[in-house]
């Protein structure tokens, strides 16, 4: 099967991550044609300081995502075909190994899916990691990136299937925005809440929303993320 794809870039504001979607279930029950191919979006997120409020935040992107969804929940255009999905953490700092593994546990805490570290040998569905950001090919306040390959014709319920995700942590544009480790794990949840389907939300308190630092993952994400994964169809 000939495999095409499609790079988007989007820019957004609130927290960071990068996407790149590369494996695929079979076995799970997704619409399929034989014309399938596999699109590449990235989703860009600027630094919020303590001067900046998030009302007041400048937004690049803020209309990406509203598929599904109302301001009670998180909405979403993409999922895994699996409630169980791989990942790992490609990151040699110890600092942001715990970033993202605390993300990760505060997800799996919703118990809607389950992240699970990949097995030697294997591909990730969804790669995790820290990096320091080109400011030259790159606006100088984006603090992470996120990649979401998706399969255009593999459908579960109205959502495409999920194919790949890779998200990054701008660790020179935390640093220098003097993000806490608090702030990067918020950034880290909202950027693998990207990876897992969601989009931005309406809610200014929820951890997806487009300009939040310093937000949780709240009951408006699980609802989201309960819509996405409990449909199966």
């Amino acid at each position: 099967m000939t495999i095409k794809r499609f790079t988007t870039i989007a820019v957004a504001t609130a927290a960071l991550f990068v996407s790149l979607v590369a494996t695929e279930n079979s076995n799970m029950t997704a619409h399929q044609t034989p014309a399938d191919t596999v699109t590449t979006e990235a989703d860009a997120t600027r630094a919020i300081s303590h001067s900046t409020s998030a009302a007041t935040a400048t937004v690049a992107h803020m209309s990406y995502g509203f598929k599904t969804g109302a301001s009670s929940s998180t909405p979403a255009t993409y999922r895994w075909a699996s409630k169980t999905i791989t990942y790992k953490v490609n990151d040699k700092s110890t600092y942001y190994k715990q970033v993202w593994n605390s993300a990760v546990k505060h997800w799996n805490a919703t118990k809607v899916i389950k992240m699970v570290p990949v097995q030697s040998g294997k591909t990730a569905d969804i790669t995790l990691a820290s990096a320091n950001s080109d400011t030259k090919k790159t606006s100088g306040d984006i603090v992470g990136l996120t990649y979401t390959s998706y399969h255009t014709t593999q459908t579960m319920g109205d959502l495409n299937v999920m194919a790949s995700a890779k998200s990054y942590v701008y660790k020179n544009i935390a640093n220098k925005m003097h993000y806490s480790q608090l702030d990067r794990e918020h950034v880290a949840e909202h950027e693998i809440g990207h990876a897992l389907g969601l989009e931005h939300a309406e809610t200014k308190k929820s951890v997806m929303y487009y300009a939040n630092r310093s937000s949780a993952i709240t009951s408006t994400d699980i609802k989201g993320l309960k819509n996405a994964y409990n449909n199966n169809n």
